[in-house]
């Protein structure tokens, strides 16, 4: 078949997608659209991103309503029934999405943290100065992990882990990935001699529990309210001392 090429229908076409893009709230490359549509039928390629859109809506709309559902009655109380009605859809198709409410809570989470979490974690590729990325990568991620959405996850997580895989599965899509992360960056370090050499998975291990004691513990087991900033800030600088107290090195300044 002949490639045709780009016309005033193409352009109705661009308009039409970028309508259908906005009203189902998601974001697509046009040019690629246009370029893969090239051999085919405009209205089975249109028909094709038609579907595609409304179900990653749809899928959306189950995570939404799944978590509002998990805050307000917690995992073990929250029925996959309750969740279907509230998405506005049958069971079947809940479970065409996720096979279980495991599966569904995990991707809640994975959800929350790609939206507030991961973002944290950027701070790491910005190459400034060492103690002050960490400083400032520390006062994010605790401002999110103390936050009432997230320690409430972490709650009902630990409230199951025990009669399910969900800890583990919890454990991969999240805690993992972001000491993965972390990990890379301290051997960037460690190679570059700003801290001492060691194992950076065993180094993640130790600033982590530094910044999570205390402030971390006492939220979670509702001993506290979120602390305040500032709170935060005197917190993660201490912790930061006894890190580069074991791991620093000459070229790290110390207050």
């Amino acid at each position: 078949m002949a490639r045709r090429s780009k016309t005033a229908g193409d352009e109705a076409l661009m308009s039409v997608v970028s309508l259908l893009t906005e009203l189902y709230g998601t974001v697509y490359n046009l040019t690629d659209f246009l370029s893969s549509s090239k051999t085919e039928p405009i209205g089975s390629i249109l028909r094709h991103h038609v579907v595609r859109v409304k179900s990653e809506a749809k899928r959306q709309g189950i995570i939404d309503a799944a978590a509002a559902v998990f805050m307000e009655q917690g995992f073990s109380a929250t029925s996959m029934s309750e969740i279907a009605s509230r998405a506005g859809g049958s069971k079947a198709t809940l479970y065409s999405y996720f096979p279980s409410k495991e599966e569904l809570f995990c991707e809640v989470m994975r959800d929350l943290c790609a939206a507030r979490v991961q973002p944290v974690f950027t701070v790491l590729e910005t190459g400034e100065q060492l103690d002050e990325t960490l400083e400032t990568f520390a006062i994010g991620f605790l401002r999110e992990i103390l936050s009432p959405d997230l320690l409430a996850i972490r709650r009902m997580m630990l409230t199951e882990a025990g009669r399910s895989n969900i800890g583990q599965l919890f454990y991969n899509e999240g805690p993992k990935i972001g000491r993965t992360r972390i990990a890379h960056y301290l051997e960037q370090q460690m190679q570059q001699g700003l801290l001492k050499q060691a194992d950076p998975w065993r180094a993640t291990l130790h600033l982590l529990a530094l910044l999570t004691s205390e402030l971390a513990d006492e939220c979670l087991w509702g001993v506290r309210e979120k602390p305040t900033d500032q709170e935060i800030t005197e917190h993660v600088r201490s912790a930061l001392t006894v890190f580069f107290a074991a791991y620093g090195t000459q070229s790290i300044p110390q207050e």
